[in-house]
């Protein structure tokens, strides 16, 4: 039985790449605004290439331009367990506490998905983009060890003349929907079992 679930566990890693542990490239395309927010920011919805579900998408980054219905090359960085940040825009900066940042961010994304109020939105929104100038943690606002199920950086990386001097877009994404690799490890936990299932009633014969 140990056995077979090591090898479940093993196809599993190889099966599906997993974007829980590390940064995959992707295509994204925003689609719509779901609310519009002050200083041209909003909640929206977007697709992302590897996932059957459409996104939450939440506009993070100052200075930040896209255009709906255009398909991007992004990288995408889980929140839940990363290996690296090098695929978002502070962790390429070298900030010791991207992902602590992030998460706070995705903390605060959270809870505009929990009002309908614009005017709590709007502030927490400011929230967002604060963070993004904050020197330690202690400076940050939301909280940093916020369980990130779900949530994602999704970093363009593409110059665009309305953006400043930023090379990098980026906005944070939630997905409740299980991400490909944990449909493969279901998958294959099913096999074995039903394997193990069919070697118990061969015995019994």
């Amino acid at each position: 039985m140990r056995k077979l679930l090591a090898l479940t566990v093993f196809a599993a890693t190889l099966l599906a790449p997993s974007a829980a542990t590390a940064q995959v490239n992707m295509l994204f395309t925003p689609n719509t605004i779901l609310t519009p927010l002050n200083g041209g920011a909003f909640i929206g919805s977007g697709t992302l290439s590897g996932f059957s579900a459409p996104f939450t998408i939440f506009c993070t980054d100052q200075h930040h331009y896209i255009s709906f219905g255009t398909t991007y090359d992004v990288v995408v960085t889980s929140l839940k367990s990363p290996t690296s940040m090098a695929g978002t825009r502070l962790g390429a900066a070298g900030s010791v506490f991207a992902l602590d940042m992030y998460r706070a961010n995705a903390s605060l994304a959270s809870q505009m998905l929990a009002t309908s109020n614009v005017a709590t939105r709007n502030s927490l929104q400011s929230q967002i983009w604060s963070n993004y100038g904050a020197t330690s943690i202690q400076n940050l606002v939301g909280n940093s060890s916020f369980d990130a199920t779900g949530w994602y950086v999704i970093t363009g990386r593409h110059v665009n003349a309305n953006n400043d001097d930023r090379a990098m877009q980026e906005q944070l994404g939630f997905s409740p929907v299980p991400e490909p690799s944990t449909y493969a490890l279901l998958a294959c936990g099913m096999v074995g079992l039903g394997a193990v299932a069919r070697r118990r009633r061969a015995r019994q014969v």
